[in-house]
């Protein structure tokens, strides 16, 4: 098993349903969480960003943040929400 200490990764927390998404955590609202899990639900079962736990869809915040960093590319002038991710992106 490898270990995985990034330091963008430590500031999500552990999981959370899809119904309670923390606000501090991109796309920042549970609404568009689901149209975020429902558009890329592939990618994030790839990622091992969900998780199922009876009907609940949970959300696993370390392989949603591998998710993030893949998907930041695509996005031009990206800024992380997080002070350590942000300063790497201004260099």
């Amino acid at each position: 098993m490898r270990s995985n200490n990034s330091p963008a990764l430590a500031d999500l927390p552990h999981s959370w349903s899809v119904a309670a998404w923390p606000k501090e955590v991109f796309p920042n609202d549970s609404d568009r969480g689901r149209w975020i899990v429902r558009a890329y639900r592939r990618e994030l079962m790839e990622e091992g960003a969900l998780a199922r736990a009876g009907k609940s869809l949970i959300v696993i915040g370390r392989g949603y943040g591998r998710w993030l960093a893949k998907r930041a590319t695509h996005v031009p002038g990206y800024c992380s929400n997080n002070p350590r991710m942000r300063s790497s992106n201004a260099a």
